[in-house]
């Protein structure tokens, strides 16, 4: 796809602590952020189908990748002749170095169709993968031979049990919230039955063989970014409450390599250690879509970071401890420190920030900058927002 090259300049205000920003030219391009491999981006292939393969027109097919990064990748884009149709993220906010996706695609119409799967670290993206596969207009007109591709689930689409497939590797847990214990993790491709939901159906509660469990439906700093696909009749899938008391981990057990099994393994269980406390950007609010109003050169949006100490209760406070915002291009500013939270206590930190030119930003803010709290876990420290702005 082309993208023009725009300039832009942004400027962020802290509420709490005044910093001055230099600004620095942009495109509307991704935009390259630090890390420990600068001038690096992913890399993706396509996996499956392959190039030349035929299918109906109206029938689901399924588009297979892996995507690799040495320091992460955060999400993958399926784009079907220029139009992005699906989006997905990885359940790690730091990503993963190796992503294995499955997602689907039903194409509408006749003729060629090129598909392309382009992965990200942040804003970073890779080179993309491509295909082109041949949409007919009923089976009679395949000419070719499909190849058995053992590792695709086959979907009936007159089967009215309600089911998900995960799109992406998925922790199963007995409670619908990243607190709760895991139980293991599902590889991309498992389809399973569907027994429960939460009222915002973020989480579906699952029969996975023997096990009952929730995984997340969706990247909760993005709901559009969904983790699984949904088949079936869902509409009488009652809503349940969980039973089941949170129990916060020191760590998160690593996605597997893409396999498909059909009798996974559980990945041992951490046990907490006690007393620690656990810093995490619970929310990033604030207009995620933004327009600069006509005969304006900018628009100024204040966004809350809420920053929680989400340990058990009677853990020891964090401490002092300091905190910074991320902005496209690598720009940072420090957003001020905290003395210190108590468990199961919370603050906001505002920020304003000037947009002056279209584009999409992605605000990311860190909590416990420096390491000096001793935590849970130091994945969730950060979290992420993604803003569109459009221009008159």
């Amino acid at each position: 796809m082309r993208a023009h090259s725009t300039p832009w300049f942004i400027l962020l205000v802290v509420i709490l602590a005044a910093c001055n920003l230099t600004t620095q030219p942009s495109t509307d391009e991704p935009i390259d952020v630090p890390t420990i491999n600068p001038g690096g981006k992913p890399v993706v292939t396509i996996t499956s189908p392959e190039q030349g393969d035929e299918f109906v027109v109206g029938e689901a097919l399924f588009v297979t990748a892996n995507a690799r990064d040495a320091v992460g990748v955060t999400r993958v884009q399926l784009i079907a002749n220029d139009q992005i149709v699906k989006t997905i993220s990885s359940e790690s906010a730091s990503g993963q170095t190796n992503f294995e996706v499955l997602l689907d695609y039903t194409p509408r119409e006749e003729g060629d169709v090129t598909l392309q799967i382009v992965a990200y670290r942040g804003a970073i993206a890779s080179d993309p993968a491509e295909v082109t596969i041949n949409i007919r207009a009923n089976q009679a007109q395949v000419t070719a031979t499909a190849q058995t591709q053992p590792d695709i689930p086959v979907i009936d689409p007159n089967d009215p049990t309600c089911r998900l497939l995960t799109n992406v590797g998925l922790r199963l847990r007995t409670g619908p919230g990243v607190s709760f214990n895991q139980i293991t993790v599902l590889n991309a491709g498992t389809v399973a039955p569907i027994i429960g939901r939460t009222g915002t159906n973020d989480w579906y509660q699952i029969q996975y063989g023997t096990r009952i469990g929730w995984v997340a439906s969706q990247n909760p700093g993005n709901p559009n970014e969904k983790y699984v696909s949904l088949y079936g009749i869902c509409s009488n899938v009652p809503i349940i409450a969980p039973t089941a008391t949170p129990t916060l981990f020191p760590s998160l057990t690593p996605f597997p390599t893409w396999t498909f099994t059909p009798q996974p393994t559980a990945a041992p269980q951490p046990s907490a250690t006690p007393g620690l406390p656990d810093l995490v950007i619970t929310s990033i609010a604030g207009e995620t879509s933004v327009t600069i109003p006509e005969g304006s050169t900018e628009a100024v949006r204040q966004y809350a970071i809420t920053i929680t100490n989400n340990s058990l209760p009677g853990s020891r406070s964090t401490g002092t401890f300091n905190n910074k915002v991320i902005l496209p291009g690598g720009l940072e500013a420090d957003l001020g420190a905290v003395s210190g939270l108590d468990a199961g206590t919370s603050i906001v930190l505002t920020v304003n920030v000037t947009f002056s030119a279209a584009g999409n930003y992605e605000i990311r803010a860190i909590a416990d900058t420096d390491n000096s709290v001793t935590e849970f876990s130091e994945v969730n420290n950060s979290g992420s927002l993604s803003v569109t702005v459009t221009g008159p």
